[in-house]
């Protein structure tokens, strides 16, 4: 029998079938907008929280590195593939985030997938480690964590319980870690760094933060959420590719934990490092972010307005509190209709279902940004109110 036999009996029996739509960019300076099969969306789902994905500083800087150092940086960075410009970059990152040093990657899930697997090594902690890890952490803090730590994972942003786990083993002389986002992607919550800082403290845990989803959005100068607590956190890890408009991901640490993960982190030994035009929108993205105050202020209103009128409407939308809105509908079959319904609205809001979610928990996943226009705005609430008659 062919191995594609069972691969094909799983996608028979998936409940929850995903499929690759192809969405173009309409002939606009926004990426924000969009044509799907002939129809004009405005994207209600993007993660270009800041509306920099199309910035004209960003192509220019782009389309300036690519000129000068070509389109790829043709090898990984340990062997011909490091440029001078990602020292300067890396400076610009720690400078931000308040560390020592960090060190540019090429994606989110393989940062956070090779990262975690260099520093939860058994052979250099001579132990294999507890890893205590929010429930709803994303699926790549979890992808090498659950076969090479022993892995606690607490409520969701409930610390009391993480303080229960943290007790229960705080005669267990192995090394902990504790794992989180600062703004959890699905939910739109974030973690009280007010109480969780203090705890891994007191426990002498190291505390990986994942502040992806905050970075650009949030901090008096869009450093993100961690920044304000930088002096008590081991790594800072966020990402270009939401609120900064590009590509790539970093780490923000120590000079140790630098030249450790330069010397085990197999995500950047073994990868091609980013294209120089990657670098360059990187670059005008650390240029810009800082200045856009108003921009930030703009994200936050529409999200608060947006829970006003979901409230309204009685309709469920968790213990978001950030940019991130999600519509938690439940079934997914009726989350999907709701989904089209929208669309014929002309609003893109894209279904997430199981496995991303937990069973009964399907919904729409908003996403605001700093490109919509108060017309975009007024379109997405008339949406949603027409749908629900």
């Amino acid at each position: 029998m062919s191995l594609e036999h069972y691969y094909q009996t799983f996608l028979q029996n998936n409940p929850y079938p995903r499929e690759l739509k192809n969405y173009a960019f309409d002939d606009h300076a926004s990426s924000i907008y969009l044509n799907y099969n002939g129809k004009k969306l405005i994207n209600f789902s993007s993660s270009d929280y800041l509306g920099l994905a199309k910035h004209p500083l960003l192509l220019a800087r782009s389309h300036q590195y690519a000129q000068k150092l070509g389109t790829g940086s043709t090898a990984s960075r340990l062997v011909s593939g490091n440029f001078p410009q990602y020292d300067v970059l890396e400076k610009k990152i720690a400078a931000a985030m308040g560390k020592a040093s960090a060190l540019i990657l090429a994606a989110g899930y393989q940062a956070n997938t090779s990262i975690l697997e260099a520093l939860f090594d058994p052979a250099i902690l001579t132990a294999k480690p507890l890893v205590f890890c929010d429930r709803l952490c994303h699926a790549s803090l979890l992808a090498t964590t659950r076969f090479l730590a022993e892995l606690k994972r607490f409520q969701h942003n409930d610390l009391s319980h993480l303080a229960e786990l943290l007790e229960k083993y705080k005669h267990d002389t192995r090394p902990k870690f504790i794992l989180v986002e600062s703004i959890y992607s699905m939910d739109g919550d974030q973690v009280d760094f007010a109480k969780l800082v203090p705890l891994a403290k007191q426990h002498h845990a190291f505390l990986y933060v994942d502040d992806a989803h905050a970075v650009g959005v949030y901090g008096e100068y869009g450093q993100g959420k961690a920044a304000a607590y930088a002096a008590d956190i081991d790594i800072i890890m966020g990402t270009f590719s939401k609120a900064l408009g590009s590509f790539g991901a970093y780490v923000a640490c120590s000079h140790t934990l630098r030249d450790y993960l330069i010397n085990k982190c197999k995500g950047l030994i073994y990868s091609t490092g980013p294209s120089p035009a990657v670098l360059g929108a990187m670059d005008a993205a650390l240029e810009l972010i800082p200045a856009m105050h108003a921009e930030r202020q703009r994200v936050a209103g529409y999200a608060a307005r947006f829970r006003q009128r979901l409230d309204k409407h009685h309709l469920n939308y968790g213990h978001s509190d950030t940019h991130i809105v999600p519509w938690i509908i439940g079934d997914a079959e009726e989350t999907i209709r709701m989904s089209l319904l929208l669309q014929e609205q002309g609003i893109l809001g894209t279904t997430i279902r199981p496995p991303s979610v937990p069973v009964g928990k399907s919904r729409i996943r908003f996403c605001l940004s700093a490109a919509h226009s108060e017309e975009d705005m007024a379109q997405l609430f008339y949406a949603i109110e027409n749908i629900i008659k």
